[in-house]
């Protein structure tokens, strides 16, 4: 749903469209027999293997902030998981502590990340979160949001100590510079970020819906797509380039407040669910792995993925459905920059490129300005200081090939040029030193030597096509689908 510019959305209206799918309220602990017969846990759990997770890891500790329209403190399975969080805007509650959306989309988020199975007065809550150990941050946008509000939350996160933010929230196109400025503070400080691809209805053909949505778009961003109970790319998902992992999706049961349901509890679809899912995810690797940095994170979750569709990285899984038992059981791999910051092996470059930069910068990298107007080159970017730089590969002709080819080229050129004089002479008649006619001007020869004043490139300078590489490249639209154009200054239209 889009905005007119310079209004705010209800959060309601904003986040319905990522629960887009069929949302039940169901008798007793679940909607459907199913559920019902296992209160504790749904398919996602047992598809995730959350029991032998936890084994492992509970997400001790690990502040999660969820950027939302707030969490409702009463609900008994989020009893000891909540820390005081902030408000963004007059409508919303400054510590974060009261759910504001219509839907209760701030706490079910929340009980998907960190719901406990026993409550405070020692019943069952019917519920398990996938880090049951981690603290959630609130951080309310209130009832109404717009980009800037979940800019500042993001900041307000980064800034209260969370190690992962979740952003089940988003609007279609490109993310401003807000956005893109408080993901670029968040990643600059040792925080995962991640954030829901989006929704697409049913029928809906629209290109720009079809895409993955601002903020996950953002480079260094985990932007999760939908899976369903079969382990298949959830219908309702959208995907791109940008995707980066998957998560169950479909007929997901959460918390609710208890004045939205009689049990407190719903069953709802969406891409919010997945990147509830993977937030939750990212706090049992954080916690089992304190020495990690957000990078090092991200190369596991992304190397442990359970991979799906096409071998490798695709547009609909991205590096596959999130696997926490392999995350939590492979050994690590410590990096020093973002993954994500680099097209993944088929995906090509394209609109989303002018994200790059900042984000380049805030995980270390220097990044030189950029070449004169008109210049399509862009320059590589320095390693960050530390960084294990491995040896480069080849992109282009080495120092003596480009010597070697500038001299055979300025050969040619005068051969040519003294072939066509004799050519010229042969065939004009006119001895040497004959005068000209009146007004006539000399043939013109084209000839292969450089013309007086034109740049010739030094030897062992780097040839033109490998100083434009681009080392880090921002996937976007791929060729014949159309590029994303920016929302409208103001807002979007946020969904759920």
């Amino acid at each position: 749903m889009f905005l007119a510019p310079s209004r705010r959305a209800p959060l309601g209206l904003l986040l319905t469209a990522l629960c887009a799918g069929t949302l039940l309220v169901g008798p007793g602990l679940g909607g459907s027999p199913a559920l019902a017969a296992q209160p504790s846990e749904s398919w996602y759990a047992r598809a995730l293997r959350l029991d032998d997770a936890h084994k492992l890891s509970t997400g001790n500790g690990v502040v999660v902030a969820v950027v939302d329209g707030g969490v409702d403190p009463t609900v008994p399975a989020l009893a000891g998981s909540l820390v005081p969080g902030a408000g963004v805007g007059t409508d919303a509650a400054t510590d974060g502590l009261r759910d504001d959306d219509p839907d209760g989309h701030g706490t079910s988020m929340a009980g998907i990340i960190a719901a406990r199975p026993v409550g405070p007065d020692g019943a069952a809550t019917g519920f398990l979160g996938v880090a049951p150990g981690a603290k959630i941050l609130s951080i309310s946008t209130g009832r109404e949001t717009d980009l800037s509000e979940v800019a500042e939350g993001i900041r307000l996160a980064t800034d209260r100590g969370a190690k992962v933010v979740s952003l089940s929230l988003g609007s279609p196109g490109l993310a401003d510079s807000d956005e893109r400025s408080a993901v670029t503070y968040a990643l600059s400080h040792d925080v995962v970020v991640v954030a829901a691809a989006g929704n697409v209805d049913s029928g809906d053909t629209d290109p720009l819906d079809q895409q993955i949505n601002a903020p996950a778009n953002i480079p260094g961003v985990i932007a999760v797509t939908g899976s369903d109970s079969g382990g298949k790319f959830w219908a309702g998902s959208a995907s791109g380039q940008r995707a980066v992992l998957a998560a169950p999706a479909a007929l997901i049961r959460a918390p609710v407040p208890a004045a939205l349901s009689p049990t407190g509890s719903e069953v709802i679809d969406g891409t919010s669910n997945s990147t509830a899912i993977v937030a939750g995810v990212v706090a049992l690797v954080r916690a089992e792995h304190p020495e990690l940095n957000a990078p090092s994170v991200i190369e596991l979750l992304t190397r442990t993925a359970d991979d799906k569709g096409p071998r490798g990285w695709d547009r609909q899984f991205g590096y596959g459905i999130v696997n926490p038992v392999a995350a939590l059981t492979q050994p690590p791999v410590p990096v020093a920059a973002n993954p994500l910051l680099t097209a993944p092996p088929g995906a090509g470059g394209g609109t989303l490129a002018t994200d790059e930069d900042a984000l380049l910068a805030a995980a270390g990298v220097t990044v030189p300005l950029p070449g004169p107007t008109g210049s399509g080159d862009r320059p590589v970017p320095t390693p960050p200081v530390g960084a294990s730089v491995s040896a480069p590969g080849h992109h282009g002709p080495g120092r003596l090939a480009w010597a070697g080819g500038l001299a055979v080229a300025v050969l040619l050129g005068i051969a040519l040029g003294v072939g066509t004089f004799s050519l010229r002479r042969a065939l004009s008649g006119p001895a040497q030193g004959s005068p000209r006619r009146p007004g006539s001007t000399p043939p013109t020869v084209a000839a292969a030597t450089p013309a007086v004043g034109a740049v010739i490139p030094a030897v062992g300078a780097a040839p033109p096509a490998a100083a434009g590489m681009p080392v880090a490249v921002a996937p976007g639209a791929p060729p014949g689908q159309p590029s994303v154009s920016p929302p409208p200054a103001g807002g979007a239209g946020r969904y759920r």
